[in-house]
């Protein structure tokens, strides 16, 4: 297992060393909550963890790679301190070069071999604007500078394929703000040219996996709105049409075999959930290989960088992996239980699955995840060689965090919904609860271990922790993703609520002690839980929350495509009716309703939702005289990722928390020393 470096530890030692006078003198505060300060005095809780081993980083060594070759390694870690990447010799372990890339938030951002084995691929995105840049290091030259790929300002790129040798394909908008022509650099060379531009109604481009542009997906009409062709060239240069998907279809390109003219692809057209598909690109005949009677399918497992499928991923509870290769399915379930044998993994895991491979598939990744771990091993097939590689120690974990449970319930209205719950270890009885709501809304919560991370922190200070893939969410098919449609200040609301209440029957929950948490859409619904008030709750927490909707959809990125998923969901604002009904189901139009204590977040660099929404806010509670915290952090953007930045913001959580619903806290962390960027209300 591989250890945080000496020079993180010395540094943490020797601030833990000036520093253990004032983190001594104690702003512990013990549980008020009756039944968590009962558990607390019969010494049946897990001890009171810091707050930095759930959100600082200091000790995770993870995101593990195999170059192609299979010689080399690749992980991130701290390097100084922040997260940096770090290369190894994948026979013994052994560092070979260590790079700082500045702070790119919790477990760093893309990071990839390309097809040489030498160079390193990586994005920043340092002010948190979504302005990404594209970095390429040299690894068999590990004291030269990084190039960078992209050096615009205001500009935004990401990788979408890599071809021979040192060569990697992006796209960016850097001739128009509104567009991504798709380029080609060579890192041999450090040369950089244009392959295809976007007229504007390029909505994918279409990359086999050695880096050949074989078409795209292309809007027909002159809106978002319009359906799309598929593409692909012709030999003469030509273009010819594969096949025609609606506006608000899924057809998502996860690989294309070149040389046999097979794509693989997950997509609904013609069905309820997304199912995967190989295609015959040829031909345009089409070959289901994965589906579920409940859930889309998620992720598709490759292994190597070449060839089809190996599996595919549903989660109607807990992750699942659908072996398509018997052979390889039966060798990972057979390097699962050596593990558990050899004492690397604590328990048989949930799941199991290639992560990275070798592009011979000699050497491979292998991502093990079971209640209380996320195990990285090294698995050499010829040897049979097996090798722990993440730096995480699950003992602690099972010992004192909690497993996740899924859950789920009948709505009201017959729909089923389903969720996450997480209950403090030691207690029994109604707890304080805290809602935790996801975003998007397009996207769904998913089953996940107990390891060190904020739900966990917040289950380790006494709480409950409830989550909800309310209608709206995806993942439960087109049908449970478009019922949320017009209803996100109703019906999904209320689903919501009724989650709250299956928690409080089922004697989870204390009714009388409930709290919010949220970010983006996660925030709307915490403003509209306050104003609607269908349960006493006590406070919430709005991280990046809109408050103005007409505002929010008009204002996004110029970049942002597929705008009528938007209008569908939302409304129009440039219809006078929808648009007054926007605003009725914005907060700005209902803020006086809210009773409960608030604290607001938001990242001043947000291009998502603008940091006016959260000051719209604030202004409008401070006017009536308002409990109402203000945090903002200005090198942060839509998520608060760097950090020291998440130290401060979930210690404001976790006090705002013990006040409101009476769990401990854990006080001054000792690395709050180590500043942030946090304005406090900085109205």
């Amino acid at each position: 297992m591989i250890r945080p470096s000496r020079r993180w530890r010395d540094r943490a030692a020797a601030a833990a060393a000036m520093l253990l006078a004032a983190a001594s003198l104690g702003c512990a505060v013990p549980a008020t909550h009756p039944t968590l300060a009962r558990a607390d005095a019969d010494g049946e809780r897990p001890p009171l963890v810091p707050m930095r081993r759930f959100v600082a980083d200091a000790d995770w060594i993870g995101g593990f790679s195999l170059s192609p070759d299979g010689t080399r390694l690749l992980n991130s870690q701290v390097v100084g301190l922040d997260l940096g990447l770090v290369v190894r010799d994948a026979a013994s372990g052994a560092p070979i070069a260590r790079y700082a890339i500045g702070s790119q938030g919790r477990r760093g951002g893309f990071r990839a071999w390309l097809a040489d084995s030498r160079h390193v691929v990586y994005t920043t995105d340092p002010r948190g604007d979504e302005n990404l840049r594209i970095h390429v290091q040299d690894t068999a030259d590990p004291r030269s500078p990084p190039w960078t790929v992209t050096p615009w300002p205001g500009v935004r790129s990401f990788v979408v394929g890599r071809g021979a040798g040192a060569r990697l394909l992006f796209a960016s908008n850097r001739r128009d703000r509104t567009t991504f022509d798709l380029y080609e650099a060579d890192a041999a060379d450090r040369t950089v040219r244009e392959v295809a531009r976007d007229a504007g109604d390029t909505r994918a481009w279409l990359i086999d996996e050695h880096g050949t542009l074989h078409g795209r997906l292309r809007r027909l009409g002159d809106s978002d709105g319009s359906d799309a062709a598929i593409e692909l060239a012709r030999p003469d240069g030509g273009r010819r049409t594969l096949r025609t998907v609606g506006a608000f279809d899924t057809w998502s390109v996860q690989r294309i075999d070149g040389a046999t003219m097979r794509a693989w692809v997950l997509t609904n057209v013609g069905r309820d959930r997304i199912e995967l598909v190989e295609v015959d690109l040829s031909s345009g005949e089409e070959r289901v290989l994965g589906a579920h009677d409940a859930v889309d399918v998620g992720a598709v497992v490759f292994a190597g960088r070449s060839g089809p499928p190996v599996g595919y991923l549903v989660e109607p509870d807990r992750p699942r992996l659908h072996g398509l290769d018997p052979a390889f399915a039966a060798e990972l379930d057979a390097v699962a239980e050596r593990a558990v044998r050899e004492g690397l993994l604590g328990e048989r895991p949930v799941l199991v699955r290639p992560q990275s491979t070798s592009d011979d598939r000699r050497r491979a990744i292998v991502r093990a995840v079971g209640r209380f771990y996320e195990a990285e091993l090294l698995w050499e097939r010829d040897t049979g060689r097996l090798v722990r590689l993440d730096g995480r120690d699950a003992a602690d974990a099972a010992r004192w965090l909690s497993p996740q449970e899924p859950y789920s319930f009948v709505a009201s209205d017959g729909r089923r919904i389903h969720g996450l719950l997480i209950r403090p270890r030691g207690v029994t009885g109604p707890v304080p609860l805290v809602v935790d709501i996801h975003g998007g809304p397009w996207t769904r919560d998913t089953w996940g271990p107990a390891t060190f991370g904020p739900r966990q922190m917040l289950a380790n200070r006494g709480y409950a922790v409830l989550q909800v893939n309310y209608r709206g969410s995806a993942g439960y098919g087109r049908e449970h993703l478009w019922a949320g449609a017009h209803e996100y200040a109703g019906r999904l609301q209320r689903d919501i609520a009724e989650a709250v209440q299956w928690a409080v029957d089922a004697g989870v929950a204390d009714r009388d002690r409930i709290g919010l948490l949220g970010g983006s859409f996660g925030g709307y619904s915490v403003l509209m839980q306050l104003i609607q008030q269908p349960h006493p709750y006590r406070c919430g927490v709005d991280v990046v929350g809109v408050a103005d909707w007409p505002r929010a959809i008009e204002q996004w990125p110029r970049f942002w495509r597929d705008r009528h998923w938007f209008e569908r969901f939302y409304g129009r604002p440039g219809d006078p009716a929808e648009r007054a009904r926007m605003t009725a189901n914005s907060p700005v139009s209902r803020l006086d309703r809210i009773s409960a204590p608030l604290l607001v977040v938001h990242g001043t660099n947000d291009v998502r939702v603008l940091l006016q929404d959260s000051i719209d806010v604030v202004d409008a509670l401070r006017a009536r005289g308002h409990p109402v915290t203000f945090l903002t952090f200005p090198d942060e953007g839509h998520a608060i990722s760097k950090w020291r930045n998440r130290l401060a913001l979930w210690r404001e959580i976790e006090d705002t928390f013990a006040r409101c619903l009476g769990g401990r806290s854990g006080g001054v962390d000792l690395y709050e020393w180590l500043p942030a960027s946090t304005v406090r209300d900085p109205r």
